[in-house]
């Protein structure tokens, strides 16, 4: 009993092994195989390897391409690393670790507003935001601190009530 017991774990380790080694995606692909997907939000970002434009978000590369076996001296800075490019964005740098290899990237990426306001405008995009009873907080921490006067208050608490 235990010969044959011996003999299928042998047969079966073996097999298992065959697999394993295998370059055509046995059981434990080689790790090389296994693409990094790159996203971004805003979509539609230029991705940028070693130097060099690969595609637009969503997009998905090959770490050969990430981490090269031989590229230029002058391109060393840029090893391991992917930029996401998009007109109205910052760059967005990253260095491809385990878990983005694994997991890939998601980028939010910082861009202008799409829309863009008057120079008055901003302060009243902040007001919009903020309800009533938080204005009139602000004023009244702001006169509680003595940074404003008691006219200064009135006026603020008066335009704040004539905005409804």
């Amino acid at each position: 009993m235990m010969s044959k017991l011996s003999g299928i774990a042998v047969a079966l380790s073996g097999c298992l092994f065959a697999t394993g080694c295998s370059s055509t995606g046995g059981l434990f692909p080689p790790a090389g195989d296994h693409p990094i997907t790159i996203e971004s939000d805003p979509s539609g970002a230029d991705v940028y390897v070693m130097g060099e434009k690969l595609g637009v978000t969503p997009f998905q590369i090959s770490r050969k391409d990430v981490f090269p076996n031989r590229y230029p001296r002058e391109k060393e800075s840029l090893y391991g690393r992917v930029t996401l490019k998009k007109a109205g964005c910052a760059d967005f740098t990253r260095t491809i670790s385990t878990e983005i290899s694994s997991y890939g990237l998601q980028a939010k990426l910082a861009c202008a507003n799409p829309n863009p306001v008057s120079p008055a405008a901003p302060d009243e995009v902040q007001r919009n935001s903020e309800s009533v009873e938080q204005r009139l907080d602000k004023i009244r921490d702001l006169l509680g601190k003595g940074l404003i006067t008691e006219e200064e208050a009135r006026k603020a608490r008066e335009r704040i009530l004539g905005d409804l």
